[in-house]
């Protein structure tokens, strides 16, 4: 029904004005059985025109939710000033999935999870058998490619209407995911990491593999960045370690609630408990790893350092060096802590070293054979 207009003798603004306090009640009755206390609170798109809104919506949602109560928003449809198409001059918001992604940005949210009664977003109608849920919606990608089905008969734009919205909302920094909301612990498997729905993040074009990468392509690309990585001085591979460790210490808080995530989906998929203890990470671990990783740093790079000196004619010195090993295959166990030693390994090279013992032997024979 279109509650900005009034519709044969019933008023849609009358209608919307009655039917809040109904909605709330469904509402209080859901949340009580869950022992939580709910709120409501109404905006219109002139709120938002406000300056000083903005400041004050904060400072009661954050009230609200010291106080353990959940605050449910909606437009208030009984004195709103927009008209059809639900978009005004302004532009501000024009529908639900819309007023929650400027909430999320004046909320400073972390992330915006949407509902739907799909699973996702798909590259077709969903009940097309050739359309397949889209995991990370890639505007330059997607954008043109996917056909929109019919959108439901409650409310007012659909899966399009959600998709806009998400895409702002990533726009603007706050990454989003489209779901089902009649999955058993949709929003607890999100909150996890776990691939469900469909995710909108600025960054997403960055991680886009457009086509599939080769073992060969991706060993290929390994030496190049090899050749790179030798040609750096002593004092360039030092900080790169020290980068490292000091990213491992500003973001331990960060590392655990992930890891705590990756260990509740292991146990959730029936992983043995020696696997799952092998993958726990603690904090004191990580500060392990970080100073080991400076103590590696502090110790002499014996990249390209001499250890012997041949003169075999006149003016013909051979030397003996330490030299990088070059590019490894490593496969390891799932261990968190295996995957920074086996980064810090790949870095310098200071554990493992290849003598010029080949390269001496055939530069001695290649001289005699021209004497």
């Amino acid at each position: 029904a279109d509650l900005q207009n009034p519709q044969l003798d019933l008023d849609g603004k009358a209608c919307a004005a009655v039917g809040q306090s109904g909605l709330m009640a469904i509402y209080d009755t859901l949340f009580s059985q869950l022992d939580v206390t709910s709120s409501q609170l109404l905006v219109t798109d002139r709120d938002f025109r406000d300056p000083s809104f903005g400041h004050q919506l904060r400072e009661t949602v954050v009230s609200l939710l010291d106080l353990k109560v959940i605050p449910v928003f909606n437009e208030n449809d009984a004195i709103s000033t927009r008209r059809a198409p639900y978009e005004d001059s302004s532009g501000i918001f024009w529908d639900n999935d819309s007023l929650a992604t400027l909430l999320a940005k004046e909320l400073d949210a972390d992330l915006l999870i949407m509902l739907s009664d799909v699973e996702g977003l798909y590259s077709g109608p969903p009940s097309d058998p050739q359309s397949k849920i889209i995991h990370t919606y890639i505007n330059e990608k997607h954008g043109k490619l996917i056909n929109f089905g019919e959108k439901s008969r409650v409310g007012r734009g659909g899966m399009q209407a959600k998709v806009a919205a998400a895409v702002t909302a990533a726009s603007k920094g706050v990454p989003a995911v489209i779901a089902s909301g009649f999955v058993t612990d949709s929003i607890i498997k999100i909150m996890r990491g776990e691939k469900i729905g469909t995710l909108f993040h600025n960054e997403a074009n960055v991680w886009d593999c457009s086509k599939e990468v080769t073992t060969r392509e991706m060993a290929v690309a390994a030496k190049d960045c090899s050749r790179h990585l030798q040609n750096l001085s002593s004092e360039e591979r030092k900080k790169i370690l020290l980068d490292i460790a000091g990213a491992l210490d500003a973001n331990v808080d960060l590392i655990i609630s992930e890891n705590e995530a990756d260990l509740a989906a292991a146990q959730d998929s029936g992983y043995e408990k020696s696997l799952v203890a092998r993958m726990t990470l603690k904090a004191g671990k990580i500060t392990s790893l970080a100073e080991s990783i400076r103590a590696i740093a502090d110790m002499e790079d014996p990249i390209s350092h001499t250890l012997k000196k041949t003169e075999v004619a006149k003016d013909l010195v051979f030397e003996k060096m330490y030299c990088p090993l070059g590019v490894l295959l490593i496969i390891f166990e799932s261990r968190p802590d295996a995957l920074v030693q086996v980064k810090i390994s790949g870095s310098t090279n200071y554990k493992t070293y290849l003598e010029h013992q080949l390269l001496f032997i055939i530069s001695i024979l290649l001289y005699r054979l021209q004497l």
